[in-house]
């Protein structure tokens, strides 16, 4: 149901994007929240690899280091499978006989979303403890490869809104529109209205949002070149907490950002008819279906 709204600006989330070490939890969040594969067990079976090509892609690792990745990641997957799937499951059996007998509404996105957020909070937690030794591995050269990629990325991220803001704005609409009919179905002309005018309307800032990421990848990236005692927690801690960085103006777009994604989603699901009702009930059924068959693999 989260899913129904997305506030984030393009791939790179609401908040800055830390690099190599959030995006499998950002993976993790778009598998488990907004489904957006045709074969949520196909994606779910690739993750472990698909995470190895996200991290390799910012660092070359020697042959013992892409071992630990693996065996992390291999951990990682497996206690997700085991302890975690089941948990989503049974949320999702639950919301759907809640959908279907008519015993959720707006006003219940938001205890949705702290679940969900949980979820999320819970599996990122596992995920970068096992990761974070592979951190003290790193080289002076690997992290300054790091660093470079990062900058490129950044780079490339923020060229591409300038060459075309109209394109930006009609891939934040088809994002949020194909979201909404993956839960939803076809939708209403009013609801495609509500998605129109939510893009228009909701300000997208790529320069302020580059300021910020680039503030949080010198800050990661000091930690891994001094390596202070106590850096892997700090670290843990930028990871974990990137708004402690963000600026007064900053802080402020992405607060009123986020209210108007709530509003959005309020609205949109205030709209639902018995068809959309129906396709929501069987959708969620359909993915607390899919956890349960991959956590028994």
């Amino acid at each position: 149901m989260y899913g129904l709204v997305d506030s984030s600006p393009g791939k790179a989330g609401p908040c800055c994007r830390p690099g190599p070490w959030r995006r499998p939890a950002l993976l993790l969040s778009c598998l488990l929240l907004l489904a957006s594969c045709s074969s949520i067990q196909f994606a779910y079976n690739q993750l472990d690899r698909w995470m190895r090509w996200q991290i390799d892609d910012y660092v070359d690792f020697s042959d013992e280091q892409e071992l630990m990745l693996r065996q992390s990641l291999d951990q990682f997957h497996t206690w997700h499978r085991r302890t975690q799937l089941p948990r989503y499951a049974d949320y999702l059996d639950e919301l759907a006989t809640r959908v279907e007998s008519r015993d959720f509404g707006p006003p219940d996105l938001p205890a949705v979303e702290a679940e969900l957020t949980a979820f999320w909070e819970t599996a990122s937690a596992q995920l970068y403890n096992l990761l974070m030794p592979l951190s003290a591995t790193l080289s002076r050269e690997q992290v300054r490869e790091l660093a470079e990629n990062m900058r490129e990325k950044r780079e490339e991220s923020l060229e591409k809104w300038q060459k075309s803001p109209e394109k930006v704005e009609k891939r934040r609409r088809k994002r949020i529109r194909k979201q909404s009919e993956r839960w939803l179905g076809s939708l209403r002309e009013e609801q495609e209205q509500l998605i129109a005018s939510w893009v228009h309307q909701v300000a997208y800032n790529p320069l302020l949002r580059d300021r910020q990421r680039e503030k949080w990848q010198s800050a990661f990236i000091d930690l891994l070149w001094r390596r202070p005692e106590g850096y892997q927690e700090q670290l843990r801690d930028l990871i974990d907490n990137p708004q402690q960085l963000w600026s007064p103006e900053y802080r402020l777009v992405q607060e009123m950002r986020e209210q108007r994604a709530r509003e959005l989603g309020e609205q949109i699901l205030a709209t639902i008819d018995d068809k959309q009702r129906n396709h929501l009930t069987r959708e969620l059924r359909k993915y607390a279906g899919d956890f349960r068959a991959l956590s028994a693999q």
